[in-house]
């Protein structure tokens, strides 16, 4: 009896840091709210079984759920909140870009889906650039698969601007630049 009162004062003041703890938690409803937004950028026979992972805007990432095909789906974190899901070479490619890297480190080309679309950043010229600024404006893009490879647009003799064809490089010219693929190029909207 005489350790009762000693150990119920020990729990008791432990009871604002397990308090504290329990703020920091992340909230399930939110999470599964970000599961269901990021599976949403790929099939879900795709999604269903990829890792899900937070992107934040300076590239850590922190995976959510882990998953059990090489797929990493998550929400783009440059103010568009598109859902994206790509292989591990994809998903390389899309941490570095959010990194700032001079240059993608995937040694072989990536395979990714934005099933919901997204959004592009075009100065007044055309050029499609990585990141917003205060020259440019939001262009929707229509769902879409990507090679994430500089393929070299000189070279294929593909095109550098969306189109009625359904296919264009985008980045043109840089580290960056891919492959992008319409999965319908008729809901591309004319600017």
């Amino acid at each position: 009896m005489r350790f009762a009162f000693p150990l119920s004062l020990a729990l008791f003041a432990t009871l604002p840091a397990l308090a504290l703890a329990q703020d920091t938690l992340p909230d399930a409803g939110v999470t599964a709210e970000f599961i269901k937004a990021a599976e949403a950028g790929a099939p879900a026979a795709i999604s269903g079984a990829a890792t899900i992972a937070r992107l934040e805007p300076d590239g850590k990432s922190t995976t959510i759920r882990p998953g059990t095909n090489g797929f990493t789906c998550s929400i783009i974190p440059d103010g568009t909140n598109a859902p994206f899901c790509g292989d591990a070479n994809a998903w390389q490619w899309f941490v570095a870009a959010m990194q700032k890297m001079p240059n993608p480190p995937n040694a072989q080309p990536g395979i990714a889906y934005m099933a919901r679309g997204g959004i592009h950043f075009e100065r007044p010229d055309g050029t499609i650039v990585l990141e917003r600024g205060a020259d440019t404006k939001d262009v929707r893009e229509p769902p879409h698969w990507m090679v994430l490879w500089p393929i070299d647009s000189a070279t294929t003799g593909l095109p550098t601007r969306p189109n009625a064809g359904g296919a264009y490089i985008m980045f043109a010219g840089t580290p960056y630049a891919h492959l992008m693929i319409y999965q319908d190029p008729k809901l591309l909207v004319a600017k």
